[in-house]
C-alpha cells in the first residue's frame, strides 16, 4: 500500500471556509495530514477480500426477538372525547403548562 497525499492544503482552506473555520497554519497542516490518514486507511480497508465474509446484520450477532406486527381497530373520537376529564367540540381540553410572556 502507498501512501498517498490525496488532499491539499488549498482543499482543506476551501472545506474549512465551507465549514465556516478559520485555521491557523499548523492547523491546516494537520488537518490536511489527518484528511490524508483518513483516506489511506480507507484504501487500506479496500484492498481487504470480502468474498467469502457473510453479511453481519447485529455485532452481537444475535437475532432480534420482534413482536408480529399486526393492527387493532382503533377508539372512535366520542369514545375518547367521552373518556377525557373535560373537552370543547371535537378536542381534549388540558391544563395550561406554559404561560405566555403577556400572562
Amino acid at each position: 500500500m502507498s501512501k498517498k497525499n490525496k488532499i491539499t492544503e488549498e482543499e482543506v482552506k476551501k472545506i474549512a471556509s465551507l465549514s465556516r473555520l478559520s485555521l491557523t497554519e499548523d492547523e491546516l497542516q494537520k488537518r490536511t495530514e489527518d484528511m490524508n490518514n483518513i483516506l489511506n486507511y480507507m484504501d487500506s480497508l479496500n484492498e481487504i477480500n470480502t468474498d467469502n465474509v457473510k453479511e453481519l446484520n447485529n455485532v452481537h450477532d444475535m437475532n432480534a426477538s420482534l413482536r408480529s406486527d399486526s393492527s387493532d381497530e382503533s377508539l372512535n373520537q366520542q369514545d375518547i372525547l367521552n373518556n377525557s376529564p373535560s373537552s370543547n367540540g371535537d378536542y381534549i381540553k388540558v391544563p395550561l403548562t406554559v404561560k405566555k410572556e403577556s400572562q
